[in-house]
């Protein structure tokens, strides 16, 4: 149980210096209307060939920031180094919240004018003695479209990834840095998980019993050439054990929705602590989109036993708790799940 005490108290820390991504978004959605007036004319102001070095200009000349920018892809980005992200109180001092503001400022500035065909903006942020690094990825087509007044504040916000990790100090020299392309799945994808993990938080403050919510997805193609999206959670056991599936079920609708995105070929949500599994196609995941089938019907069809704890467990890097095996063998069956639903 300390493993699990210290990891906990790891992810509550975490969730605390969220904070600051929601306010840095504050910034940049403020601090960008301006440039979305400039950045619509017939003309191109950065041809594709000069997108990177107007980056770093802009960054150098107008907020005296040293910049790296690169393209990958579709995907504009840039990278700012600095000594420290956190003050010496564990917060994410407004310094590094403007910093990044301008850093997106001067990337959405020149992805909104440019023949270079882009679809995604990202700010990377490092401290130089750490390894600690912040992200910030944005769908192009969402900025403008916030610009537009076609999003809401709080929906800009829920389409706007926040991330935060560790990258590999160099022995000596500069660290290397690399742009990966944002693809649009894996984009959508990281999305619904953090709004599982936003949306399902805010429930679970009001108890006092289960407040931790983790969260997983990812995408997987088959040999075949099937795509298949993965969602998983491990948070507070309903009194409804169905609605926490529900739950996720209604995200995943939402954000593919809000996209208009079908390019797959089933979805699958598992609930651990309650041991539910739900499979669907896309015809059927349509048709639920369409109302043409009830969530209960959807449920009562697909809806089946999940794997066991202990699978959970070793899925979030969860350290199994002594005399909980025997437990979560007992709990655990064959998991078989088709298509085509129950007989």
């Amino acid at each position: 149980m300390n493993n699990l005490r210290v990891r906990r108290q790891k992810l509550e820390a975490r969730g605390k210096r969220g904070c600051f991504f929601a306010s840095s978004f504050y910034l940049l959605t403020s601090s960008l209307v301006f440039f979305s007036l400039i950045g619509c004319g017939p003309k191109y102001t950065y041809p594709a060939d000069t997108v990177t070095h107007a980056v770093e200009q802009i960054s150098r000349d107008e907020s005296q920031l040293s910049v790296e920018s690169q393209v990958a892809g579709k995907t504009l980005g840039a990278i700012l180094y600095l000594k420290d992200l956190v003050d010496a109180g564990g917060q994410v001092p407004k310094e590094v919240h403007e910093k990044m503001g301008q850093v997106m400022q001067a990337v959405t500035r020149v992805a909104l004018s440019t023949d270079l065909p882009l679809e995604f903006c990202v700010v990377v942020i490092r401290d130089r003695k750490q390894g600690n690094e912040l992200l910030v990825t944005r769908s192009l087509d969402d900025t403008k479209k916030a610009y537009a007044d076609a999003l809401g504040v709080e929906e800009s916000i829920n389409r706007t990834l926040f991330g935060q990790g560790h990258y590999t100090l160099p022995l000596s020299g500069k660290p290397v840095f690399r742009l990966e392309e944002v693809h649009l799945e894996n984009f959508l994808s990281d999305q619904i998980v953090q709004r599982i993990r936003f949306n399902f938080s805010k429930d679970a403050k009001n108890s006092a019993e289960n407040p931790l919510v983790l969260a997983d997805g990812s995408v997987s193609e088959t040999p075949a050439g099937r795509r298949i999206f993965h969602f998983s959670m491990i948070g507070f056991k309903s009194k409804d054990p169905k609605e926490n599936i529900l739950g996720m079920l209604r995200i995943v609708s939402t954000v593919f929705q809000g996209y208009k995105f079908s390019d797959f070929d089933s979805i699958e949500l598992r609930d651990y602590l309650n041991r539910q599994k739900l499979v669907v196609d896309q015809k059927m995941f349509l048709d639920f989109q369409n109302k043409k089938i009830s969530e209960e019907e959807l449920l009562s069809r697909f809806l089946t036993e999940s794997q066991s704890i202990q699978e959970a467990f070793k899925l979030f890097g969860f350290s199994l708790p002594p005399g909980s095996k025997k437990d979560s063998q007992e709990l655990s069956k064959p998991d078989e799940t088709s298509l085509a639903g129950k007989s």
